[in-house]
């Protein structure tokens, strides 16, 4: 039986902070009681909804059954959707746009070659097929959508292989053979104003630099430019490199390292456009002030060493995970960490860009890129990456660090929000931020949430802890405990807390229930 509860806390529960500047509240809250099983549970956000799903198995042999409980970010046409998967078939990727969702789906049985989009509207609750026939025999790495196109992705003989398919037709373009064995895709996305797809491609080259390749291609799958990114630094090489999709020009920015030490030693920003480089708008980390003042000292100890030094970069990973356009121009989000075991991986092999597409809380193999070749998992129905390191790699992260360039690519400030340095086996995403009129940064860790404020650079506040509040149950709360706990931005000037909980709580004639739940439940800030 499918229960949904709604509640709206007339009065909002403010947390006590140490300042009196900002403060997180709870807004509303919706129970979806008895529908998910302890299978994992995945939760994300489209414009106007946000929704978590999940895989099971069906009521026919080799089938599975997903799972999706959808509603609006003011948390109104709340609804759970049941939708069976074909036949021996599981979901290998996902993604979302606009008010859609894309789940890209294949056969277990690979040499048959049979996959498809399942396309869900969250406005209507309607479901769509399209069938991906006649395209590589080959599994889908990876999807981008462009008004009635789809393009598709593939590994082949270790070279990436592209298609572009009509929706309504079904025909499908091959784009011409031009990618190298060892190329890898980063990252790819439709451009709605110019009507192409672009590719972010990255490889090493024969002297073992990294290099990154942009490539353009129109919806008949012909290759229209391609513009590569090297640095010419002798010692210096780019790390990594992540890029905005936002206004007519794509600004990118990244990090960089010293070839000659794997290490990283700052950062770069500006415009993918003509006669522009990013390349060379370089800020070293040492001459960041907000880098290291985290520290007990300040700092003071970790710049001094930086001077001192003949190749100055961090021991630990320095990764740069998003990009988000604010009031001020464009805010660099990276996560600063120690891996331990494997360290000549650190750069390279699994902690860059690709590290935070998957959500490595569920799985301890998620968020360690893989072989090209994923591996089916019979327990949650999905493709997972084939690990390329020890299991028992852990992780032991210090900081989040953001750095504001404005509209013309220049540094304006920076400041890095410490993280508790207790090791974990699980490579942790840990925050989301919203940025507004200022920066709202919330973390989960070990079912604990903590709050910071920041305006322009400054701290306001600094991991406040914010208590959760217990739900209204009954006359009195026996027992509770908080599960799987993932906090999401809304962008609509609120977060948003998931996870499963488990109460027992004496009803209103005196007896124990016991009851469990997957909830959601709205983080507002304030913003001023």
């Amino acid at each position: 039986m499918k229960l949904l509860y709604k509640f709206f806390l007339a009065s909002f529960l403010s947390v006590f902070c140490t300042y009196s500047f900002g403060q997180v509240s709870f807004g509303e809250r919706l129970e979806v009681s008895g529908e998910f099983s302890s299978q994992p549970v995945w939760v994300d956000v489209s414009e106007d909804y946000f929704f978590a799903y999940q895989i099971n198995k069906g009521d026919a042999e080799k089938q599975l059954n997903l799972k999706i409980s959808i509603a609006t970010k003011s948390f109104g046409d709340e609804k759970v959707v049941d939708i069976p998967l074909k036949w021996s078939h599981v979901l290998k990727r996902k993604k979302v746009f606009g008010d859609k969702v894309y789940f890209l789906c294949e056969n277990t049985q690979r040499h048959l070659n049979e996959k498809y989009l399942l396309i869900l509207d969250l406005k209507t609750k309607e479901t769509k097929e399209i069938d991906l026939k006649n395209t590589v025999e080959s599994p889908i790495s990876d999807f981008e959508i462009l008004d009635d196109r789809i393009l598709l992705l593939y590994y082949v003989q270790n070279r990436p292989i592209a298609q572009v398919k009509e929706m309504a037709t079904g025909k499908v373009y091959t784009v011409e053979d031009v990618f190298q064995p060892g190329m890898l895709v980063q990252e790819v996305f439709g451009d709605e104003m110019t009507g192409v797809f672009n590719l972010m491609i990255k490889f090493r080259t024969k002297d073992r630099s990294k290099s990154f390749l942009m490539s353009s291609i129109n919806k008949e799958g012909v290759m229209l430019r391609n513009h590569l990114f090297e640095n010419e630094s002798k010692n210096r090489e780019n790390i990594d490199m992540i890029i905005s999709n936002e206004g007519p020009l794509k600004f990118i920015a990244g990090t960089v390292g010293m070839t000659n030490k794997v290490g990283y030693n700052g950062f770069y920003g500006g415009y993918l456009a003509d006669g522009s480089d990013p390349f060379n708008n370089i800020v070293e980390i040492n001459d960041l002030d907000g880098f290291f003042a985290f520290e007990k000292d300040g700092g003071e100890k970790s710049r001094k060493s930086w001077e001192k030094s003949r190749n100055p970069s961090l021991k630990e990973a320095l990764a740069a995970r998003e990009i988000i356009k604010n009031d001020h121009g464009y805010l660099l989000y990276s996560d600063h960490f120690l891996p331990v075991g494997n360290s000549h991986l650190t750069k390279d092999g699994v902690y860059d860009h690709h590290y935070y597409h998957f959500n490595p809380i569920k799985d301890l193999n998620y968020g360690r890129r893989g072989t090209a070749a994923p591996v089916y998992e019979a327990g949650s129905g999905v493709w997972i990456p084939t690990p390329v390191t020890d299991p028992d790699i852990y992780f032991s992260f210090k900081s989040s660090h953001f750095l504001q360039f404005d509209n013309n690519g220049d540094v304006l400030w920076d400041y890095a929000v410490p993280l508790p340095k207790k090791s974990t086996f699980v490579p942790l995403s840990y925050g989301q931020i919203f940025s507004g009129n200022k920066d709202h940064f919330i973390y989960e860790f070990e079912g604990k949430l903590f709050y910071s404020l920041i305006s322009e650079g400054d701290f306001q506040e600094i991991n406040q802890e914010v208590k959760i509040l217990n739900p209204q149950k009954g006359d009195k709360v026996l027992s509770l405990r908080n599960s799987d706990l993932e906090v999401k931005a809304l962008n609509n000037g609120s977060f948003l807390l998931t996870g499963r909980q488990q109460i027992r709580y004496v009803n209103e004639d005196g007896q124990a229930v016991d009851e469990n739940n997957f909830f959601f439940q709205e983080l507002q800030v304030d913003d001023f």
